[in-house]
């Protein structure tokens, strides 16, 4: 598909000596960008138009091209489909959130554009990308940045220019040398390239119904760990100090662990296939699955064989218990996080869902709370009584 997309740029470039900059990601597939600058408008200061064209699988909910480095003050542009036509939404954001809507934009979406066989193809001229908002862009730049990204997914199907949009799997930056974007041609220099191939095909990047399940389970994995199990084991510990309770509590932490484990290479392989392993729900839940799987039984056994010498707690035994309490919430943060990751209302995180975990978490939480801090006051009045009655 890509030997075709080149193979037709470079004949029209030859018929109309028009000149484009066209960059791939690496890794989503079927993602291709073009950029085309009028020399009229690098030569005039009157001139306010580029154009850009913009291609992917059908298998998508939205994918975007913007100006910038990053996200806050970028000018983006949005497209996700409406039936065989395709809404281009300009948009604009203050940081990593959903970038909404700008009015102020002035775009034309030219012919050429819409869903041909397998591709969703964009043909855009904007009036109001040279200057926008607080940004700027140098038309004789040869490194300009533009960043980019895409949510798989079941077609938005929206021709709202304020539709609402999930976040993005995987999104880059990619420099662009716009002074070997530069052409004559200023008149839809894209209206007659072939945009698609009989032989592509409209597809996730990987396997649907793997990535789907895989899904599915890390968050149940991940819920049942860290919402459920890791808390109640470590409810046990206030509840009775027997020796019984704790072979339960360590039984019970270590199947947690696993689960986490578990979970958490599902995660890891999920992204890896959307090409993503620096996104803040995954470095979060490897750093906490590494330490509790590093440090939590390590303290956990250094305290067994303190109480059996000594008969009373040392040093690894507040150091277990604070920095346990401290995974399994941040853990349980992650959670939430990764609803948001996956987007709060896809059909992998209904909101009904969200809410009972969001819900159980409180409880469990209170709970905790309440069972700790009565246990504690407990043991206190019963150490004071026992101070009395010692006195003469």
């Amino acid at each position: 598909m890509k030997s075709v997309h080149l193979a037709c740029w470079f004949v029209w470039n030859i018929l109309v000596g028009a000149q484009f900059q066209t960059f791939s990601p690496l890794g989503p597939s079927g993602l291709t960008y073009s950029i085309h600058i009028p020399a009229v408008a690098v030569n005039s200061s009157t001139s306010q138009s580029i154009y850009f064209q913009m291609n992917s699988t059908r298998r998508i909910e939205w994918f975007a091209l913007g100006q910038g480095d990053h996200m806050a003050g970028a000018n983006m542009f949005v497209v996700y489909t409406s039936g065989e036509n395709v809404t281009v939404s300009p948009r604009s954001s203050t940081g990593h959130t959903q970038p909404l809507y700008n009015p102020e934009a002035r775009i034309t979406v030219m012919n050429g554009s819409g869903v041909h066989g397998p591709m969703i193809t964009a043909n855009i001229k904007c009036d109001s990308c040279i200057h926008w908002g607080q940004g700027s862009m140098n038309l004789t730049s040869a490194s300009s940045s533009w960043i980019w990204g895409v949510r798989y997914g079941m077609p938005l199907q929206s021709r709202s220019l304020s539709a609402n949009i999930l976040e993005h799997d995987v999104m880059g930056v990619e420099t662009v040398d716009l002074t070997k974007a530069t052409g004559e041609t200023s008149v839809n220099p894209f209206a007659d390239i072939i945009s698609t191939s009989a032989n592509a095909k409209a597809d996730y990047p990987f396997p649907e119904a793997d990535f789907h399940g895989k899904k599915i389970a890390h968050g149940v994995l991940m819920v049942a760990s860290f919402v459920i199990l890791f808390p109640f084991s470590a409810l046990l510990l206030h509840l009775s100090s027997s020796s019984k309770i704790v072979k339960i509590h360590g039984g019970l932490q270590l199947f947690a662990l696993v689960v986490a484990i578990v979970g958490l290479g599902l995660g890891v392989s999920m992204a890896r296939q959307i090409h993503n392993l620096v996104h803040y729900h995954i470095i979060i839940g490897i750093v906490v699955v590494a330490s509790l799987a590093l440090f939590q039984p390590a303290m956990g056994l250094l305290q067994h064989r303190f109480f059996r010498k000594t008969g009373g707690k040392g040093p690894f035994a507040y150091m277990h218990r604070w920095f346990g309490r401290i995974m399994i919430i941040l853990g349980a943060i992650n959670v939430g996080l990764g609803y948001q990751f996956t987007g709060v209302g896809d059909p992998d995180a209904p909101r009904s869902a969200v809410i009972a975990v969001g819900v159980v978490s409180g409880i469990i939480g209170v709970l905790y709370i309440l069972t700790v801090g009565y246990v504690n006051i407990m043991r206190r009045r019963g150490a004071s009584a026992q101070a009395d009655e010692t006195r003469p």
